[in-house]
């Protein structure tokens, strides 16, 4: 019987390669979950969404369903927040990142980059300079371009 089993062989790629796929199974295990614990939370609000990307489900699919398993019985709301997803995944979401709105121009979207780096950096100038890849002076002559100079360096 394994012989005739083993003929056929399909190879599914982990969950962390298919981020595409998660609207679906968490919509599919959110409906389930509601049904079952008798609830009627109506989706994920952003912080809790953006974790649930973020994290690179180790544990895949079965991963995934314990863990909004858990937040529906967690939940008390109508929706599952952050505090409501399991510790492991809700600390994905303390990845710093940065979050440009669209329809802003590249020099927008620079000069929020470097005031972010600079202020994750407490203002050490040299180490947002090596993050950002660029040379102090690159980033001292871009702190005067958009008025964000220091009289004091």
């Amino acid at each position: 019987m394994y012989f005739r089993l083993n003929g056929i062989h399909i190879e599914v790629p982990p969950l962390r390669e298919r981020k595409d796929d998660l609207p679906l199974l968490l919509n599919s295990f959110l409906e389930r979950y509601n049904n079952e614990n008798n609830k009627h939370i109506t989706g994920f609000d952003n912080q809790s969404r953006s974790a649930l990307y973020k994290y690179d489900w180790p544990g895949n699919i079965r991963e995934l369903q314990h863990c909004v398993e858990s937040s529906v019985v967690m939940a008390s709301g109508d929706e599952i927040t952050l505090e409501d997803l399991p510790p492991s995944v809700s600390r994905a979401s303390s990845v710093a990142s940065i979050s440009l709105p669209l329809g802003i121009t590249m020099d927008e979207a620079e000069k929020i980059i470097i005031q972010e780096n600079l202020a994750a950096n407490k203002g050490n100038k040299s180490k947002t300079a090596d993050i950002l890849g660029i040379g102090r002076k690159t980033l001292h002559r871009k702190l005067q371009e958009f008025g964000m100079a220091e009289a004091d360096d």
